[in-house]
């Protein structure tokens, strides 16, 4: 791409910005097909983070850095902002905020206002837009990445209509031969494109589960996908039960203003809109690891956090994923040198507290790194510096004082450490990047401790009993089974076939990798982070020096990772997995210097000793490997129906509703088992507590009297009519799609 920049100037991008709001609204009240939903996206994805990060003149950051904290800020505005409105509203007496009226004259005008300040703020300067205009290298270089969402939405399709998988499965095929590609030919791969490639990888990934179905794919998707459409049908937000899904304002609120905006099919938005807006994580993840290691080499780590289980599956864990996104941009700017003073506070408040009304878990994982981080800083840069951190000079609470260089890594080998002693300086002169600190530690603990106990109690108790029965079964703690099935799966117990030991093979070993990345950097760490005195040089395969920051976030991530494999309980509500997904954000780059320290012992490109892990373990990962031997594992290229407990059937949906269309409303509800509930919720819009378990109520010996949901599954594979008979003594079937059933 040229490096011509198109300048606007104030005037000219405000007006242009009010012009875009107001043919929106035209396009949302008129209800233009098409031009509303893309209009309608833009200005709520995009428009007002743009006009935040405009106010806050943020100019010195690449163009990646400004898309992914764009897209951030839109996505915490619409919440915040819609939350306010919302609880304003209503305490006015307005029972319908979230009305499409009411919420494009608020938007439209808070927009308004948001674009005179940036006008205000940036009047006498230009806007500068980067001129994307392509070299020939560069479309040669994206023509392949350009159709994977392509192959992946039209292989959906096919999949989905015929059940043949041969498109699917060249996707995933071809995305890890370009991945080899560049790694062979990175001397002549321009910068730009790697940002590039990470998208449209990435979106073509995150849309495969979304789109797989007609329905949603998942677990607690379907509770979440029952708020959604409450507040959507009531047209305000509220807490109306002990539900801890409920109080996830990005699952509920976020997409109902959304599609008050585009009008959408419900379902349909709710399985795109999350995974659309969280395949810019990995971008994030490209940010944070360029800056140190490179674009080669960030590309990678980039595509190894893709490489995850859970990064497909966006669509059934929303409210994890969008949490992981926002722990990802606190962490780049944490990271970022030109973010400084108000601008990263602001953006850390926002962030954090965006994060906290996400996801529970998420949140208390991250309140974790960060308190951990925040003592850990203040005792390693004791150790490294031999000084504690101290504040900064009397009379400028505001001002960071850094040795020259410290900041980007290169601390010149001039630096006087003496001089940074002297009274009119303080500790902080010492390479510390002003990163987490105590004061940002408890601020989210007391946003957190507000959102979680003043306002939606569940979850804060959830935390206090975990912690509970994890230091008072100190009996059970030497238990396997205590600390969750992922950590016992990682011991090979029931593994049985050659492809799980591979997949078990090369998941240990991207473990290895990490864990020699931490160590070896641990014990280079004079050489590898950005001290005093430790010169200009730096090692070869490092762009710039570690930061304090990043350094004490890659000790905090580790640690965490094995005290949760060593206290049980704490795995048992929120899987191994996810949390180490949401760590490897930090952990990805130093997968691939694990990578590079093994293949400096064997004296290979490194590319090569990363490559050949991290392929297998994508191929795997991804349920390739598995299709190849034979094996159907992947919901996604399995043509086959292995996968019934998680599908939701078109005559499921149908029979569900049936229930409610045409049933008494006081008459009680029965599913079941587990995911035979989670479908009659989210496709009966009946609330959770209004359905019960019929396997669960018959073993208890209440008496079952009213509708019986049975799905598929039910009848054909759990013989539930042969099983409990006597539930259905003197019942009749009263509805039947020929594969689901409705008992009376």
């Amino acid at each position: 791409m040229t490096e011509r920049d198109v300048s606007l100037s104030p005037a000219k991008w405000t007006v242009s910005i009010i012009v875009f709001v107001a043919l929106t609204s035209i396009a949302i009240l008129l209800d233009i097909p098409f031009l509303r939903q893309i209009s309608g996206f833009i200005f709520l994805a995009f428009v007002p983070g743009f006009l935040v990060l405009s106010i806050l003149k943020l100019n010195k950051l690449g163009l990646v850095e400004k898309i992914v904290l764009t897209v951030g800020l839109s996505i915490s505005f619409v919440m915040i902002f819609g939350i306010l409105l919302n609880s304003l509203l209503l305490a006015l007496g307005y029972v319908k905020p979230l009305s499409t009226i009411t919420l494009l004259a608020s938007f439209g005008l808070a927009s308004i206002i948001l674009a005179l300040v940036a006008y205000i703020s940036n009047k006498g300067t230009t806007l500068s837009f980067l001129d994307l205009k392509l070299s020939t290298r560069e479309k040669a270089l994206l023509i392949v990445p350009a159709m994977f969402p392509l192959l992946s939405i039209v292989g959906l399709g096919l999949m989905n209509l015929t059940e043949d998988n041969a498109l699917l499965f060249l996707l995933l095929s071809l995305i890890p031969a370009y991945i080899i590609f560049i790694s062979f030919f990175n001397q002549k791969v321009p910068e730009r494109v790697y940002p590039i490639t990470i998208f449209l990888i990435s979106i073509s990934l995150v849309i495969l589960y979304a789109l797989r179905s007609n329905h949603l794919l998942g677990a607690d998707i379907h509770q979440l996908y029952y708020f959604y459409r409450l507040t959507l049908d009531n047209l305000h937000w509220s807490l109306v039960g002990p539900e801890l899904v409920e109080a996830s304002l990005i699952t509920s609120l976020f997409p109902a203003i959304y599609q008050n905006f585009l009008n959408m099919a419900p379902e349909l938005l709710y399985k795109l809109l999350f995974s659309v807006l969280f395949s810019i994580t990995p971008l994030v993840v490209y940010v944070i690891s360029n800056k140190y290691i490179g674009n080669l080499y960030g590309f990678l780590a980039s595509f190894f956090f893709m490489s995850q289980f859970y990064f497909p599956w966006t669509a059934g864990i929303a409210n994890t994923a969008i949490a992981i996104l926002f722990f990802a941009l606190v962490m780049m700017v944490l990271f970022q040198d030109d973010i400084r003073g108000v601008s990263r506070q602001l953006l850390l408040i926002v962030f954090m507290a965006s994060s906290i009304v996400s996801h529970y878990t998420a949140s208390f994982i991250f309140l974790a790194v960060l308190l951990l981080a925040s003592i850990g800083r203040l005792i390693i840069s004791r150790f490294v510096y031999g000084k504690r951190v101290g504040s900064a000079p009397a009379g400028n609470p505001d001002i960071e004082i850094t040795p020259p260089g410290a900041q980007t890594g290169n601390t010149p080998r001039s630096y006087d450490a003496d001089a940074s002693q002297s009274s009119t300086q303080s500790v902080l002169q010492l390479g510390i990047d002003s990163g987490v600190t105590i004061t940002i530690a408890v601020l989210f603990s007391v946003m957190a401790f507000f959102w979680y106990s003043q306002i939606t109690v569940a979850a804060f108790n959830i935390g206090v009993g975990v912690l509970h029965n994890t230091f008072t079964n100190f009996g059970h703690w030497f238990l396997l089974e205590a600390r969750g099935p992922t950590v016992v799966a990682a011991t090979g117990k029931g593994v049985d076939t050659a492809v799980q030991y591979l997949r078990l093979l090369v998941s240990w070993l991207t473990v290895a990798f990490i864990a020699i990345g931490v160590l070896t950097t641990l014990v280079k760490y004079k050489s590898m982070l950005a001290i005093p005195k430790s010169g200009n040089i730096k090692p070869n395969f490092l762009k710039a020096k570690l930061g304090m920051d990043i350094f004490v976030m890659m000790i905090v991530c580790s640690a965490i990772l094995v005290i949760s494999v060593i206290l049980p309980y704490v795995l048992k509500i929120y899987s191994m997995e996810r949390t180490y997904y949401q760590l490897i954000v930090i952990l990805s780059p130093f997968f691939v210097l694990g990578g590079i320290f093994i293949a400096r012992l064997l004296k290979v490109r490194p590319y090569l000793i990363i490559l050949l892990v991290l392929i297998p373990f994508f191929l795997s990962t991804t349920g390739v490997l598995y299709e190849v031997m034979g094996q159907r594992v992947s919901v996604v290229l399995d043509p086959g129906h292995w996968h019934e407990r998680l599908w939701v059937y078109d005559q499921e949906s149908h029979a569900a509703k049936w229930i409610v269309r045409h049933g008494e409303e006081t008459v009680s509800k029965y599913a079941g088992p587990a995911m035979g509930l989670r479908v009659f919720v989210s496709q009966s819009g009946t609330h959770p507590t209004s359905v019960r378990d019929f396997t669960d109520e018959y073993k208890a010996g209440r008496r079952i009297n009213g509708y019986i949901f049975l799905r598929n599954i039910d009848i054909a594979t759990l013989e539930t009519l042969t099983e409990y008979p006597e539930i259905f003594d003197g019942k009749n079937k009263i509805y039947t799609s020929g594969i689901s059933e409705v008992y009376r």
